[in-house]
């Protein structure tokens, strides 16, 4: 957590200390633009969360020399695989991809958080923690953001990277255009053993609806599954009564303890356009 006081006034407040928030500020950093990063957790979240990241996205991180590290802590997913019960149905490959980054690299957004932070700390900046944004007003010379202590910072530019409910995306009337799926979901975070291995996220619908399972580090894996009613706190049981039917393999599973088992219900909202 940075306790330095928060200065007075800034060029760039960014609101938000993401992936999308960190990689903007490791970019203003390397280009010597004053800035400002604001979020309102004391630390940063150790969930999973976000966990897949596609070849364009580590182009990107090559230029802001965050790639490398992150990619060491992944692993690379070579092929997308459809399957209806034990029939496959199609497999995606990547491998063929014309980039530098033929695959899509699984690792948990922690560490991906975690890469950025550090970059940006080798250049020098830092998050300012804990301070949550209740107000952004804009004026003809700027833009005046408000902590819910009271503080405020004076900044040229004001960038929302603060998520779904963003007080800047509001503040801006930029609207949230979308709608709720009307699915349950669960998903959970597991330990198991699992035929098609490491190498391949599979999607198999089944008699009971839709899994996914994609690998993660240290021998994990990511089960989504549609239920008929997702628990509000999900368990090792109710997670694991999504998977026992999906083929291609009955796997031997457990959940992980804490924060790396967790659920959504309906509601969950979407995009869309």
């Amino acid at each position: 957590m940075d306790t330095t006081p928060l200065p007075a006034r800034t060029e760039v407040a960014i609101v938000g200390a993401g992936p999308a928030g960190l990689a903007l500020a490791v970019t203003l950093a390397a280009s010597g633009i004053d800035f400002v990063v604001l979020d309102r957790l004391a630390e940063g979240a150790n969930t999973s969360r976000a966990a897949v990241v596609h070849a364009r996205t580590l182009e990107v991180l090559d230029e802001l020399g965050a790639s490398e590290e992150l990619i060491a802590r992944g692993i690379q997913v070579t092929r997308f695989a459809v399957r209806d019960g034990s029939r496959r149905l199609l497999t995606v490959p990547f491998d063929k991809l014309p980039t530098a980054h033929p695959y899509t690299l699984m690792v948990p957004q922690y560490e991906t958080e975690s890469v950025l932070l550090a970059r940006l700390r080798a250049l020098g900046g830092d998050v300012h923690r804990p301070h949550e944004v209740t107000s952004v007003v804009q004026d003809e010379d700027g833009v005046t953001l408000t902590m819910s202590t009271g503080q405020t910072l004076r900044a040229g530019y004001a960038v929302g990277t603060d998520g779904m409910h963003s007080t800047v995306r509001e503040a801006s009337g930029i609207g949230f255009t979308g709608s709720a799926y009307s699915e349950s979901f669960v998903l959970a975070d597991v330990v198991m053993d699992w035929a098609p291995g490491p190498s391949e996220v599979s999607l198999t619908f089944g008699t009971a609806g839709l899994t996914v399972v994609a690998p993660l580090p240290g021998g994990h894996y990511r089960v989504v599954a549609t239920v008929d009613d997702a628990p509000d706190t999900p368990t090792s049981p109710s997670s694991s009564s999504c998977w026992t039917s999906a083929p291609p393999a009955r796997p031997r599973s457990r959940a992980l303890p804490g924060p790396h088992v967790s659920g959504c219900t309906t509601g969950s909202p979407t995009t869309t356009g």
